[in-house]
């Protein structure tokens, strides 16, 4: 692969991220999906590194005993320090491991937290264009950090809440009720904006207090954002 040909499967991994995260999909798992085959790798694993030194898996690409693998090598591969150089590790089991774990070039914006780091396998090992590769996708993959942490964080907290909503029972129409609680609306308000009647709101309210095991509005809506039920 020539320097040419690197740039092309670069922007590529660009366009496709950007989409990702246009549509709230796994961008993780685009990134680690084109890198993965780019590389020519056997399985590629983007993970969060901990300050400990260990590291918890987010995507991986494809599935399989390859993939088990590196990410059960994880905590062992990564030192918990981070460096926009790639490093090319020796395995016994995995044949060799690229690795990247760089650091985010700006601040990260409030409520983001972390940082993500990429780990390939080839039994056949990896050239010195593979290497090339990740390198030169280093600049790219620092712009993108801040908004693929941000963006998985959101699908995490939409996860928890679908979950949550699913434990307390709340139907759609209590869910938007209590958005608009959280919101600070008055009942009357709330009506106004569904389309019901004051009458009609009291009693989902009614109920969401009921499913929620709470009594009143305040401990409501603590207890809704504690459980991502409604947005912050």
């Amino acid at each position: 692969m020539d320097r040419g040909q690197r740039a092309i499967a670069i922007l590529t991994m660009l366009s496709g991220a950007a989409k990702a995260l246009e549509d709230e999909s796994d961008v993780e798992q685009v990134l680690c999906a084109h890198l993965t085959g780019a590389l020519g790798a056997d399985a590629g694993v983007c993970f969060a590194p901990g300050g400990d030194g260990g590291a918890t898996p987010i995507s991986s690409h494809p599935g399989g005993v390859v993939a088990d693998g590196l990410i059960e090598r994880l905590p062992e591969l990564v030192t918990g320090t981070t460096s926009d150089e790639p490093a090319l590790i020796r395995d016994e089991r995995l044949g060799q491991v690229l690795m990247l774990v760089p650091a985010p070039a700006i601040e990260l914006p409030p409520g983001v937290a972390g940082s993500r780091g990429l780990a390939f396998a080839s039994g056949s090992g990896f050239t010195d264009p593979d290497v090339a590769l990740l390198r030169e996708a280093v600049p790219v993959l620092i712009a993108l950090l801040p908004h693929v942490i941000a963006a998985s964080q959101r699908r995490q907290r939409a996860m928890a809440g679908q979950q949550a909503a699913g434990e307390f029972g709340l139907t759609a129409r209590e869910l938007e009720v209590l958005e608009l609680l959280a919101q600070g609306l008055l009942a009357t308000s709330i009506a106004s904006r569904l389309s019901l009647s004051p009458r009609t709101v009291h009693k989902h309210l009614g109920n969401i207090y009921d499913k929620l095991g709470v009594h009143d509005r305040l401990v409501a809506v603590s207890l809704a954002r504690s459980r991502y039920l409604v947005s912050d």
